[in-house]
Parts: C-alpha cells; sequence; structure tokens
C-alpha cells in the first residue's frame, strides 16, 4: 500500500514485488534427495520386492551423485525447544570427525544412526530440530556407521516415510563392484572408456560389438556416434532408426536423444513426448549416466512452464551430475552443464511484472 500525492491510497497486489531468485544447491539445505525421497515414499505404498529394488536403485543413484545427509550430534550445543539453524548451517565434515552421534534405539536393543536427506526432515520432530547436524556425503555417512562400535545400521528420515538399513545392506551398497550384467555390457564399457579417451573409432567398434549382442544402451550409443559422425560415416536416418528400435526396450539414452532430434527439426510437442517417456523409464531406475539429461530435458521443455521451483529443483540436480560426469572427462558433460547453467540463469532472472486486469491508479480511498 501507497501513498498517493493527491491523498488517496495506491494498493499494490498481492505478489506483484519483485523477487530476487537463487538457485537451490543439490543438497539438504536446497533440494534435499529427491530420488531417496520418492523411493521410500513409493516403498510405503507398494510394500513389495519391486520398491525395495527401486530404493537399492534410487540408494546407488545417491551415492553416484555425491549425496549429501545430515547426521545429528550429541553435544552440549544442543538447546531443545529454541529455534537453531543447524539444519540449514550444519558442521562441515572436517570438524565434525569425533564428536559425539545422536542415535536412535528401538524396542529390540538395536541401534540405528539417523540420516536426514533434508533440513525439513531433520526438523520434523522437536528432538532433532535445534540438535546440532554434521554435514556428511551419503556414503561417509554410511561408513561412519559402519565403522562406529555398536551401531546396527541407519535409518533414512525417520520422522516420516523413512527407512531402515542395516550393515549387510551398507556393505552391499558401499563395496558391491560394478559388474557387467547383460550381454553386451561389457562392451559398451570399453567403448565408453575409449570414448572418454577421445578414441572415437574404438568406442564406435565397441558399441557395435555390443549392439549385435543384444545390448539398448550399445545399440543407442552407436545411435549416437552415426548422428554426430564420430568414428564413423554420419547417417542421421540411420541414427533414428537405431535410436527408435533401442526405444522399444526401454533405452532411456535412446528416449533423450529422439527428443532431441524432434527439437532440433522444430518439433518441441513430439520433444517432450520422447523427454517424458524418459522419465517414466529413469524413475525405476535412476542413474548418472542419464538421469541428470532427463532432469534438464524436462525443466527445458515442461516445468519451466509450470512450476519454477519444480524446475529449478530438476535443473540443480542436473547441475551435480554434470559437474560429476565432466570431472570425469565424460564426452559432451561440459557442454551439457553450460547447457543447465544457462538454464538456471533464466530460471533466476528478475521476471517481467505481469499487467493488472484493471487500471491501478483509478483505485483509491477518498
Amino acid at each position: 500500500m501507497a501513498r498517493r500525492t493527491d491523498g488517496g491510497i495506491r494498493f499494490r497486489p498481492v505478489g506483484s514485488a519483485r523477487r530476487a531468485r537463487t538457485a537451490p544447491a543439490y543438497s539438504p539445505a536446497g533440494t534435499g534427495c529427491p530420488a531417496i525421497e520418492r523411493a521410500v515414499e513409493n516403498l510405503y505404498k507398494a510394500q513389495n520386492e519391486e520398491g525395495f529394488w527401486t530404493l537399492m536403485g534410487a540408494l546407488n543413484y545417491a551415492l553416484e551423485l555425491e549425496t549429501h545427509v545430515l547426521v545429528p550430534l550429541q553435544t552440549a550445543l544442543t538447546v531443545h525447544g529454541a529455534p537453531a539453524p543447524w539444519a540449514e548451517h550444519p558442521v562441515p565434515t572436517e570438524k565434525a570427525d569425533g564428536l559425539k552421534l545422536w542415535t536412535l534405539r528401538n524396542d529390540k536393543g538395536r541401534t540405528w544412526l539417523p540420516l536426514f536427506t533434508s533440513s525439513a526432515a531433520a526438523c520434523g520432530d522437536r528432538s532433532t530440530a535445534a540438535r546440532p547436524m554434521a554435514d556428511y556425503t551419503l556414503e561417509d555417512a554410511m561408513e561412519l556407521a559402519l565403522s562406529t562400535p555398536g551401531i546396527d545400521g541407519v535409518v533414512l528420515d525417520p520422522w516420516s516415510h523413512s527407512a531402515t538399513l542395516d550393515g549387510a545392506l551398507l556393505n552391499g551398497l558401499l563395496h558391491a563392484g560394478h559388474t557387467p550384467e547383460a550381454p553386451g555390457d561389457e562392451e559398451a564399457d570399453a567403448g565408453k572408456e575409449a570414448a572418454r579417451n577421445g578414441n572415437w573409432e574404438q568406442a564406435a567398434e565397441c558399441f557395435e560389438k555390443a549392439a549385435e549382442l543384444g545390448s539398448a544402451m550399445g545399440l543407442s550409443l552407436l545411435a549416437d556416434c552415426l548422428y554426430k559422425g564420430r568414428g564413423v560415416k554420419p547417417s542421421r536416418a540411420e541414427a533414428r532408426r537405431m535410436w527408435k528400435q533401442a526405444a522399444e526396450s526401454g533405452e532411456v539414452l535412446a528416449h533423450i536423444a529422439l527428443g532431441d532430434d524432434c527439437a532440433a527439426r522444430g518439433d518441441n510437442g513430439k520433444a517432450l513426448i520422447w523427454y517424458r517417456r524418459a522419465r517414466q523409464n529413469a524413475a525405476h531406475m535412476p542413474d548418472i549416466e542419464y538421469t541428470p539429461q532427463v532432469c534438464l530435458r524436462v525443466a527445458q521443455y515442461e516445468t519451466r512452464y509450470t512450476s519454477r521451483k519444480k524446475a529449478l529443483a530438476l535443473a540443480a540436480e542436473a547441475k551435480q551430475g554434470f559437474g560429476i560426469r565432466a570431472r570425469e572427462n565424460e564426452p559432451d558433460a561440459a557442454q551439457w552443464l553450460a547447457e543447465t547453467e544457462q538454464l538456471l540463469q533464466e530460471l533466476t532472472a528478475p521476471q517481467p511484472a505481469a499487467p493488472a486486469a484493471y487500471d491501478m491508479e483509478s483505485l483509491q480511498l477518498d
């Protein structure tokens, strides 16, 4: 409300002020870990083996993304019932070393270390709302639980939808090595390693062998080489055919590639359909190899127009993944990262005020 020079009062519509936006970080104080939170919630709804393995896939993805969690501490700094900024400003890992951990004990006498995927989850109960928190990567927090005498495992977000992981599960998640499971996986992995080293002819040969053995991923990666002319003579028509064949097997990379091809030809409607299919397939088994791409494309082509907050969260997750992949010299990761940062800039830029549906100057009280 503001006073006019002629003595009247001018009203400003609620929400009309321009607010500065900042991009959230993929962290407990920012986006939390959506993949884990969704998987745990679905496990509660389904209560079946498929839900369990979906949770394991989400946890593996969170480990790949170097996800951070909040670990409660048992210190003299705790003031029950008083507001404290610990969840938003946790104790750094290096300073938390040696501090006593705050644990939960069930009626069977087992002791669990709570891990919170977001600051909101940490504040879900009075017992931890004002408690000091330490910032750990999920991997380090799991290792901490395994190496601390008297702790039987961890419980994720105990005050809401929670999941309990005992020592055997933690060992499996942390120390299980990657072994090719399906025919062609080994050849596809060899091709990806050759691509990281810039040897595209060798990479294309490996992808072709993988495709011949029935690997949908190998077929999709070979199509990418054909589309971009990497190590082979370019043929976009053949690449599209291969991508469609791989997409029929549910290959997420093929769905993304077909969407990108449609977008490059100006058909954003068909592109969005392919991106939605990629999102649906990636939800069951998220992976750093393709989920960040899904997050970025869905944010660019859909959620930015429906929910800026959701688009920012998706872009933050994509940035986290592409940053890790760029550090590991994955092909095109730096380009994907730059595209994500551009989207974040657009989403956080000041938005022009929407025109009022009436003449503001005519509203006044005499």
